[in-house]
């Protein structure tokens, strides 16, 4: 934790006034089992209110032309066919972006030095994936900089055979500032110097045709943000590819159009090192050092283009405890970058839609759980049949886009693995609950790591 920075004087905060709570008279572990009391406390009242909610009667008037007549729904009704709406609104957005060919007829092949950052801590097992595929690109002008922390043996041990092996491959050891994927990009940036500047991860597999249709993308863009795949090879990636459709690439949709907000990331990326410098970096302090660069991004009026016809395929959490951990610590990170946001707040439209999308991911988790409850109500009072439309629409978005990776070449194949989406969503908004609560009340800086191998 870097001395005298917000998250350093958050801790100290704590730690200070932990003297004088109840918490600190308790034995150890007593923090943690009050934050998850409060966050099934917190998740229970959700069901309770969405259940209380979704009961209610609504009345519509129908005008004179109809007959001036009335017509009463449930609440609970009324919630799951704007679910349903808002998720065939967002997958035509979605589909428009991914059929639209907006792409140079002839990526360049050379142009601008791009320098490919990849951090890596302890995933040797899978660095060659990314490397070996960004050797492969498209475009010749591409250096390639593994970034390894001092401690991880193995990783070094790889990344210098790699190095030896290929010219353009080039490994560093973070002595500036070691400890976070945000300080090793940070630190291969600052002691190269090429014109744009692209962050992977070790576990990626970069399509060949990315980096020179983002270098392109560049000429009128400042950031250039590409598409990432999980690898359904398993019950639990298979469920985080659903998840990723629906919750990383669906629900952004709406808000992209209406605030302009784009998420510019540490993975699967190219930019700028103007753009790079003018958002300050990616910042150690972070758990989630992406998401909080993507609004800086935008508070700097920086533009962002998205870029889904190249994708590369990353692997997924392979455990439930690694998907728990793994969402977790994404999430924890979203509410840490609200608080900042909280902090940061101005007088301008950006910085108040900033804002606003920072407290949805957040408190959205709520909104899913309470749906859940809805759910219960219909069930209750033998109206089953209002779950069917959201449920179908779920399939519907599961297969377009099993069916679209699977033409386009992304992945092989179609499952069954859509059906799980409705539970993923409200395991997901179970640990966002628990990982706020826990931000709030006890986090201290640790993050989850899932093992990966190749």
């Amino acid at each position: 934790m870097v001395p005298d920075s917000p998250l350093h004087r958050l801790q100290s905060l704590r730690n200070r006034t932990a003297l004088f709570d109840i918490d600190s008279l308790a034995p150890p572990g007593a923090d943690t089992w009050f934050s998850r009391l409060a966050a099934g406390v917190l998740a229970s009242a959700v069901l309770v209110f969405g259940f209380a909610q979704g009961s209610m009667t609504i009345v519509f008037a129908l005008p004179e032309l109809l007959g001036a007549a009335s017509v009463a729904f449930l609440q609970a009704e009324f919630a799951l066919v704007n679910f349903t709406v808002f998720l065939l609104v967002s997958t035509a957005a979605l589909a428009v972006q991914l059929f639209r060919r907006d792409l140079p007829s002839d990526p360049p092949r050379t142009g601008p030095d791009v320098t490919a950052i990849v951090p890596v801590y302890r995933d040797a097992a899978v660095l060659d994936r990314s490397v070996e595929s960004l050797l492969a690109t498209e475009y010749d002008d591409l250096r390639v900089v593994v970034v390894c922390e001092p401690d991880d043996e193995a990783s070094i041990d790889r990344a210098t055979a790699l190095e030896a092996r290929h010219d353009r491959v080039e490994c560093l050891v973070n002595t500036d500032n070691p400890g976070s994927k945000a300080a090793a990009v940070n630190y291969a940036a600052s002691v190269t110097e090429s014109e744009h500047v692209a962050v992977f991860d070790a576990d990626e597999v970069v399509d060949p045709a990315f980096v020179p249709t983002a270098v392109a993308g560049l000429r009128d863009a400042d950031v250039v943000q590409g598409r990432t795949v999980p690898e359904p090879d398993g019950v639990v990636e298979t469920a985080a590819y659903y998840e990723s459709v629906v919750l990383g690439e669906l629900t952004d949709r709406l808000v992209s159009l209406v605030t302009g907000f784009r998420l510019a990331a540490s993975h699967a990326v190219v930019m700028r090192r103007s753009a790079f410098e003018t958002a300050g970096g990616y910042d150690p302090d972070m758990l989630t050092e992406d998401y909080d660069f993507a609004f800086r991004c935008y508070e700097a009026g920086l533009s962002v283009r998205e870029q889904f016809a190249h994708p590369s395929r990353v692997t997924a959490a392979r455990t439930p405890r690694d998907w728990w951990g793994q969402r977790k610590r994404w999430l924890t990170g979203y509410a840490q970058v609200l608080h900042r946001r909280l902090g940061a707040l101005e007088a301008s439209r950006r910085s108040v839609f900033a804002l606003a999308i920072c407290a949805g991911s957040v408190l959205g988790n709520l909104l899913i759980l309470s749906m859940a409850a809805k759910v219960a109500v219909l069930v209750a009072v033998d109206a089953a049949a209002w779950v069917a439309p959201p449920l179908a629409a779920l399939a519907v978005v599961g297969i377009a886009a099993r069916w679209y990776d699977a033409r386009a070449g992304h992945l092989e194949g179609f499952d069954l693995g859509w059906a799980l989406t409705p539970a993923v969503l409200v395991c997901y908004s179970l640990v966002g609950i628990v990982a706020t609560v826990e931000y709030v009340t006890t986090w201290d800086g640790e993050w989850y790591s899932v093992d990966k191998t190749g």
